[in-house]
């Protein structure tokens, strides 16, 4: 038996409203530099969150299905679900291990 998520396959303006402005916490913060939508090659949206230098991914957010994915810097998923704020939750995470990447450059 498969489970099909209700709501849209990919992602609606309100979707992509509501990670920038969670993305844009951790640039307020200074714990990223940027957060924005990006086209990419198959013409869907991700939201990516850059590094302090914009030259780097440290998270991004899709839609897979219908359902919302945390990407980590390597596109792996770190967190799957039919509900966005679970998504939003790895935020800290994220924000954390770029702490400790930052930290140990600094070194």
């Amino acid at each position: 038996m498969s489970i099909l998520p209700i709501g849209h396959l990919a992602f609606t303006k309100a979707d992509i409203n509501v990670l920038v402005e969670a993305g844009t916490h951790l640039v307020d913060d200074q714990r990223a530099g940027s957060c924005v939508p990006v086209e990419i090659d198959n013409g869907e949206v991700v939201v990516a969150i850059l590094d302090q230098d914009d030259e780097y991914l440290l998270c991004a957010f899709g839609k897979d299905h219908g359902w919302y994915c945390a990407y980590d810097s390597e596109w792996s998923v770190i967190a799957r679900s039919q509900f966005i704020q679970d998504v939003i939750d790895v935020l800290p995470t994220v924000a954390e291990n770029n702490d400790r990447r930052s930290a140990a450059n600094a070194a």
